[in-house]
């Protein structure tokens, strides 16, 4: 069982990361994560530092993004025993490629929901993501409202 200063330490961690991600600078953000992160985006699993930095600056926090101005609005931190629960609004406009996509120069902003736990170190171990899929793609036009 974490202590009220481990708790605490955790959720200073997960808004440090959360400032950096905002920030679009990797080497902060990464400085958060564990020696063997895993990111998992609604059931996708990254694993690795590499792989993991390869997935931020696809999607916007590098210089080759999908989404220009990527960012998540924390609205939202819930601390447990072992996790830090966010709650937010991610949003950007889609400037290139994305999964199959062509950039369509179009902004969204949607719910986001993500968990994140902790390893021994008290870095971040996972960082797990979900958000509905659909109203973003509505958002960038590639559903319909009946889709």
């Amino acid at each position: 069982m974490a202590n009220s200063d481990t708790l605490t330490a955790r959720r200073h961690l997960v808004e440090e990361h959360m400032r950096a991600e905002n920030a679009h600078d990797i080497a902060a953000t990464m400085a958060t994560l564990g020696r063997q992160p895993k990111y998992v985006l609604n059931g996708m699993i990254i694993e690795g530092r590499e792989a993991i930095r390869a997935a931020y600056e696809g999607i916007g926090l590098g210089n080759a993004t999908a989404f220009s101005q990527f960012t998540v609005a924390v609205t939202g931190l819930h601390t447990g025993e072992e996790v830090i629960v966010l709650e937010g609004m991610m949003s950007g406009t889609h400037v290139a490629e994305w999964q199959g996509v062509p950039a369509t120069g179009r902004s969204f902003h949607i719910p986001v929901c993500a968990v994140f736990t902790f390893d021994e170190e008290e870095k971040i171990a996972d960082e797990r993501i979900y958000f509905d899929g659909a109203p973003l793609l509505r958002q960038l036009g590639v559903l319909s409202e009946g889709q």
